[in-house]
């Protein structure tokens, strides 16, 4: 009898289980079927080739170079500009040089001193980083928010990192934080260093006086600023990279990149600007070639800059 009980409680115990799983797998596919499309796309997705110039391999995107690809985008590009601009260059000032070769490809005023805008930031940053440690945490005051212009949305008593702080000086172009770093320091001693740095790597058609590029008498030519450039290719490659972010978050601020540029590959970094006095100025750097060189591409005083930007591009032959 005690035999007779466990073969049928013991049936009806399998059979109760294996009705559960059957249960159970049917509600786990009901969760997964509508999504079994989209998990198919992100597999395909992730051994795909993206048409920007980069490649999914599972979750990162690396970044490929395509010397034929580049001349074609480039091109594209040059078509797509308006009817008016039949090649001309509207730039007061400019030039393009191969910075490992030293090979000038195009070039008009490259002497000129003019005023230059917020390019004046990439020396700002770098004598930031050089006076005032990564990790410092700076509390902003008042006084550097006096400032034209709100961009990186800063608060009194918010504090930051000092390297934090290059996402929205580049990012945004925040004239506050360029003048968060010279207050913290102390502004005249900061200005100085800025003509000192630049001096004493041979750019002695550049002047600063001011952290922002909002002062006019904020003076360089297209040479020096290639001259720059390639100081900090060399020496300081991350603060270009950081002028390459699309988007950065710290804590409650979310500081989006407008770079016209940033979803080409060959584009390597650099700083825009524009007062009224400047007109709209680029220093920005290039891959192109066969083999793949660096460019500087520099344009002062500028009514069009990107198509200028583009124009000239297409001179690299």
């Amino acid at each position: 009898m005690r035999q007779f009980f466990l073969i049928v409680f013991g049936g009806l115990f399998a059979i109760l289980l294996g009705v559960s799983i059957s249960y159970a797998g049917s509600l786990v596919w009901k969760l997964v079927a509508p999504h079994t499309g989209q998990i198919s796309s992100l597999a395909a997705a992730a051994m795909s080739q993206a048409t920007d110039g980069t490649a999914v391999s599972g979750l990162t995107r690396m970044v490929s170079f395509d010397p034929d690809a580049a001349i074609d985008l480039i091109k594209a590009a040059s078509l797509s500009l308006p009817a008016g601009a039949d090649g001309r260059v509207t730039a007061g000032a400019y030039l393009v040089e191969d910075l490992d070769t030293g090979l000038i490809t195009a070039t008009y005023n490259a002497d000129k001193i003019l005023p230059i805008a917020s390019i004046s930031k990439l020396v700002t940053a770098e004598v930031a980083r050089r006076l005032i440690p990564d990790e410092t945490r700076i509390t902003i005051t008042q006084t550097p928010l006096n400032t034209y212009g709100d961009t990186a949305r800063l608060r009194v008593g918010e504090t930051f990192t000092a390297h934090d702080l290059l996402y929205p000086l580049f990012m945004v172009s925040s004239n506050d934080v360029a003048e968060v770093y010279a207050d913290y320091y102390g502004r005249a001693k900061f200005i100085k260093a800025m003509n000192q740095f630049t001096q004493s790597i041979g750019a002695y058609r550049t002047y600063f006086a001011d952290p922002s590029g909002l002062s006019p008498e904020n003076v360089s030519s297209a040479s020096d600023l290639a001259l720059i450039l390639n100081w900090i290719r060399k020496n300081d490659p991350e603060m270009l990279a950081i002028t390459q972010v699309k988007a950065k978050t710290v804590r409650n601020h979310i500081w989006v990149n407008p770079t016209a540029f940033l979803n080409w590959s060959n584009y390597l970094g650099g700083k825009n600007g524009y007062t009224d006095e400047a007109d709209r100025t680029a220093a920005t750097l290039f891959s192109l070639g066969t083999p793949k060189n660096t460019y500087a591409v520099i344009v002062l005083g500028s009514d069009s800059r990107n198509p200028d930007v583009v124009q000239l591009l297409a001179k690299v032959k």
